[in-house]
């Protein structure tokens, strides 16, 4: 007795299987945010060092950032640190930090438990909509963040730490007009290590 073969696989059925994969892939890709760089550990450093580091969802990124991010005119990393050779420490005492270096000004406000405030904020310049743009970026009206400080043994006369708040909003630094940008919270993050503390 003769038996029909198998019939073959849908080829409609394999497209929506494959399509199906890549949806589920580009939607976990999309949720992992940038790299986070490691905290400098306090008192390890031989001399005055930090980072400072935006991470951005990958929402944020074309494609949902499937590829790399230098393919469509943008920065790798967003940041910079202390080894730029334009890198200042304006401020640093336990209720204010002020980094800042080319193209880029941050300050992190605290209260007295460490609790991030507004007047945090981040300028930086970025591509925006195929075009360059210096934007300001700061938190939520609710605040959500923190900037931890602790002396490194020098009898207060320097600080080590690390911060990281939620940066909701985002303007063009020059007109002030509202971005639209990012569709969920940029992190600025970083940390410190013998900053010399300065008046508040």
């Amino acid at each position: 007795m003769e038996h029909e073969p198998n019939p073959p696989r849908s080829r409609s059925g394999l497209l929506i299987a494959a399509v199906t994969a890549l949806v589920a892939f580009a939607l976990l890709v999309a949720n992992r945010p940038d790299r986070r760089r490691q905290s400098i550990v306090p008192g390890t450093s031989s001399r005055p060092t930090f980072f400072v580091q935006v991470i951005r969802p990958r929402a944020g990124l074309p494609l949902g950032g499937l590829l790399p991010p230098g393919l469509f005119g943008l920065d790798a990393r967003l940041g910079f640190d202390s080894t730029d050779p334009s890198a200042t420490v304006d401020t640093a005492n336990p209720m204010k930090l002020e980094l800042s270096a080319e193209g880029w000004t941050v300050r992190v406000l605290a209260d007295e438990q460490g609790r991030a405030l507004a007047g945090t904020e981040a300028v930086f310049e970025i591509v925006f909509e195929d075009e360059p743009r210096r934007v300001r970026c700061r938190p939520a009206l609710e605040t959500v963040g923190s900037l931890w400080t602790v002396d490194p043994g020098r009898g207060g006369t320097e600080i080590s730490g690390r911060f990281e708040v939620e940066l909701a909003r985002c303007e063009d630094a020059v007109t002030g007009e509202p971005l639209g940008w990012p569709p969920s919270p940029l992190v600025l993050h970083g940390s410190f290590d013998r900053l010399e503390v300065t008046e508040r």
